[in-house]
């Protein structure tokens, strides 16, 4: 038995009432500056930069099919390609109708020019008096007239035209061509095979997909808790489940702008270089983003910082007893709390206590 405890037990047996108070050990820190980095971190997952499912609007058989899955495409490089001889046909037979309005448009333009000179000359005699007013009048009526058959003529031929425009793109539209540079990451066409028009009762069917992959979008969503925190140009550090302890640093290129109404969170994308062609779309991973940064903070570990009902505070050690110092907390590092007012940084702070301790209490400073 202790000294002060045998004390205590002869107190109480000559009849005296004892209350033993005894000072609690506690260690103390004092607010110190640091760099704080609001982050957080979220599943993140890789995707093709561009990703276009092609299909066909014109109906035809498959002539041919050059590419496989894999194969690396060039913007414009022929992917697939129809035959449809029926549009040829329609566009030879257009072609042959241009020609011959074109043909009719000329000689109905000579029409017209032999009429205004003709009703220029009848014009002159008019006005000398060497024939009637008449003749003036009929004379102007063959220009009208030969005018208004140029203008038909040109509108026919105007119609031919845009009709053989149309079957050039139709019969441009039969040959499936890569709409970047990327890679086939799909194909469900084979030589032979019977493709439908767009529109059509079986039309609209991908038959190749086109990815590029050269330039990644990493994209995350973010809560809303720090989605109100997050900018485009943010820093990012990516890891991939594939490459365990290799990070890939980039930053924020764009933000959806609003939270999803479903989940309460907002997206965010990642535009990642992948010339070496090492990282794979889909690859699923994490982001570490960097929300906000705070040089100079005055901070306390977060064991020092007393939360729950009522005011955020903290116990100030003056002497050898404790002050209920009420504060306010800025950014939560986790590890770090920053202290916005209630400190000034010259104070010794109870710090890693658990349990409470009452304003005023006595302490011992370990």
């Amino acid at each position: 038995m202790t000294n002060s405890l045998r004390l205590v037990s002869w107190f109480v047996l000559l009849g005296f009432s004892v209350i033993s108070v005894s000072a609690a050990n506690v260690q103390t820190v004092k607010p110190e500056l640091r760099d704080l980095v609001r982050e957080t971190t979220q599943p993140a997952t890789a995707q093709a930069y561009y990703s276009a499912d092609l299909g066909v609007k014109v109906t035809g058989y498959v002539d041919s099919v050059p590419v496989d899955i894999g194969d690396k495409v060039k913007k414009g490089q022929a992917l697939a390609v129809i035959a449809a001889p029926e549009m040829s046909e329609q566009r030879n037979a257009l072609k042959a109708e241009e020609r011959e309005l074109a043909t009719s448009v000329q000689a109905a333009e000579a029409s017209l020019t032999a009429v205004e000179s003709e009703t220029s000359r009848i014009q002159d005699l008019v006005n000398k008096g060497s024939v009637t007013n008449k003749a003036g009048d009929e004379a102007r009526n063959r220009l009208i007239a030969a005018e208004a058959e140029v203008a038909a003529a040109k509108a026919r031929q105007g119609t031919a035209t845009a009709r053989l425009a149309e079957v050039e793109a139709l019969i441009a539209y039969a040959t499936v061509t890569a709409p970047f540079d990327g890679i086939v990451t799909y194909r469900a066409v084979d030589p032979g095979d019977l493709v439908q028009a767009a529109g059509g009762s079986r039309g609209g069917e991908t038959l190749l997909r086109v990815a590029q992959v050269n330039k990644l979008r990493v994209v995350t969503h973010v809560p809303e808790t720090h989605a109100v925190w997050l900018d485009v140009g943010d820093a990012v550090e990516l890891e991939f489940d594939a490459f365990p302890g290799k990070v890939f640093s980039g930053s924020i290129a764009r933000t959806a702008g609003a939270l999803n109404g479903s989940t309460q969170r907002m997206q965010a994308e990642i535009d990642l270089d992948n010339s070496n062609g090492q990282l794979l779309p889909g690859l699923y991973g994490r982001a570490k983003i960097s929300l906000e940064k705070k040089s100079g903070a005055l901070v306390l570990p977060a064991g020092a910082v007393r939360f729950g009902q009522g005011p955020s505070h903290v116990y100030v050690v003056n002497g050898s007893t404790v002050k209920h110092q009420q504060v306010s907390i800025g950014l939560d590092h986790g590890e770090w709390v920053e202290i916005i007012s209630g400190l000034s940084g010259n104070e010794q702070v109870v710090n890693g206590m658990i349990g409470r301790l009452p304003d005023g209490a006595t302490v011992t400073v370990k």
